[in-house]
């Protein structure tokens, strides 16, 4: 997978898992209150994404990620960050103080590609470094993380987002979204498409897969209300699952409570801030 693309995929504040992990991942889910919006202090790498280019191996040595599954981080405006590891999508508060960070234990999705034990290896010594992490600095286009002895841990190069598309008037494709409550992230049944589009009557609709719905939503910067979703009762037998799949969507759409878009990627998040339904832009 290309740079562009992974950034497709990949961003987003909470953001997209790469190729190898579209089916079932396991999930841990975020803070359940938000902070205090009154109270909060702007800070330099808010709203900034950062891919990694280079990282710090067990051995001591500095070493290139591996191709096409290059880590993305991204910070977001309430003091969480969030990206791909490279497989595995994660989350997790932090703080800043003058050139000091400080990276809390990180939730997220637990796939194992059997295949891919170089990847497996990678995402765990980044998730490590990324908490051991103590002070920052940005150069030019350069995010260096360094530990408590100085020694610099991870690299990242600002990541070339496209320009973001507008949330409304924009026909949004399902990519990926979260089952079993919140535990695992699937793909979208093979053959389905489900669509989302927000109209500037404050009404959003789409296809769920069989049926056609749409709700009045109440929507601010960042955050999204969905109000009685109302539904077409056509009952499809094919593909297998497509009933299923529709329910949970639906169940999902109604806990939406915030949003981000970066790029061409869509990421709806539920009250408790984890990341439930991620879109693409139609192309």
């Amino acid at each position: 997978m290309g740079r562009d693309g992974h950034h497709t995929l990949a961003k987003a504040a909470f953001l997209i898992i790469v190729a190898a992990c579209l089916f079932s991942v396991g999930y841990s889910g975020g803070a359940d209150t938000p902070p205090d919006s009154a109270n909060k202090v702007a800070e330099p790498l808010a709203g900034s994404a950062w891919d990694l280019i280079a990282f710090r191996a067990d051995n001591g040595s500095i070493a290139a990620p591996l191709p096409g599954v290059e880590p993305l981080i991204v910070f977001g405006e309430s003091g969480t960050l969030s990206g791909s590891a490279g497989c595995n999508l994660y989350s997790a508060p932090y703080r800043i103080n003058g050139s000091t960070i400080k990276v809390e234990p990180i939730e997220g999705t637990e796939a194992h590609p059997a295949a891919m034990q170089d990847l497996v290896q990678q995402e765990s010594r980044y998730r490590e470094l990324l908490v051991a992490a103590a002070s920052y600095k940005v150069e030019d286009d350069r995010l260096v993380l360094s530990g408590p002895s100085g020694k610099d841990l991870l690299v990242f190069e600002r990541s070339d987002q496209p320009k973001s598309m507008p949330l409304l008037s924009t026909e949004w494709h399902l990519a990926r979204y979260t089952t079993g409550g919140g535990s695992t992230v699937a793909s979208p049944v093979p053959g389905t498409d489900i669509t989302l589009i927000f109209d500037d009557d404050g009404t959003l609709s789409g296809s769920a897969g069989c049926n056609a719905y749409s709700a009045p939503y109440r929507v601010n910067e960042t955050g999204i209300g969905v109000e009685r979703i109302i539904a077409t009762k056509a009952s499809c037998t094919e593909p297998a699952g497509v009933m299923e799949q529709e329910r949970a969507y639906l169940d999902l759409l109604r806990s939406a409570a915030g949003y981000r878009i970066v790029g061409d990627t869509l990421a709806v998040i539920d009250g408790n801030g984890r990341a439930i339904l991620f879109y693409t832009a139609q192309g």
